[in-house]
């Protein structure tokens, strides 16, 4: 058994563990993510008690070969089982890695609180949160000037259709045009067009008027840098 005194440190480290994964899961509930404040608090609070349970729970019944790190290797593991449900694919677009990047990182934060480096921990934290802060798209949109933009287009094969996109993504402020013919049959045409256009040009007007003509059937989006 350890004196009270050692089971109150390790219960702080827990509870200050627990502090700094709400510190990092209040940011990504502001931005209503769906791993937010409760999620990151349990990854905090178990990464550090698996820490702790690892480094000292047996250390009484155990020859001296025992390497408490393993349960520390396998929260790393078992942690990007959670990140990976938190990663959505729908129709070539991805979200959720920033959430995902973030929980993993949470339970280094709680690894590093139970096994006693304090000040590692809080520092870490602290980055997590800046980076999340500072890193946000809508900041980001403000420092990176040009995106690539990237479609696919299926359309009816006719005269001058090739012209057509080149034309309307033109007039869309669409830079450094590239049209390129994946498949082509008697009836239709598809084609991969990419470009670049300045950050703050919404992608989604540029795909509503493309869609004004009823030879373009259908567009599809691959998010670039943005």
């Amino acid at each position: 058994m350890f004196s009270l005194p050692i089971q109150l440190n390790l219960l702080g480290r827990l509870l200050l563990s627990g502090l700094l994964g709400a510190g990092i899961g209040y940011e990504r509930s502001s931005q209503r993510k769906s791993a937010g404040l409760k999620t990151h608090v349990m990854v905090a609070i178990a990464s550090a008690l698996f820490t702790i349970v690892s480094k000292y729970g047996f250390s009484d019944g155990l020859h001296s070969s025992y390497d408490p790190s393993r349960i520390a290797s396998l929260v790393v593991t078992g942690i990007s089982f959670i990140g990976a449900g938190t990663i959505i694919v729908h129709k070539e677009q991805i979200s959720g890695l920033n959430t995902a990047a973030g929980l993993w990182a949470t339970a280094a934060v709680g690894v590093a609180m139970g096994s006693g480096l304090v000040y590692l921990g809080i520092s870490g934290a602290v980055l997590i949160l800046l980076i999340q802060y500072i890193f946000r798209d809508d900041r980001l949109e403000r420092w990176i000037k040009n995106v690539s933009l990237n479609l696919q287009i299926e359309a009816n094969n006719q005269p001058e259709i090739l012209s057509l996109i080149k034309s309307e993504l033109n007039r869309n402020q669409v830079r450094n045009i590239s049209v390129k013919i994946i498949d082509v049959t008697d009836e239709k045409i598809v084609v991969a067009c990419e470009g670049v256009i300045d950050s703050a040009i919404d992608e989604n007007t540029i795909i509503m008027n493309l869609r004004k003509y009823p030879d373009l059937k259908k567009i599809t989006y691959s998010p670039g840098s943005k």
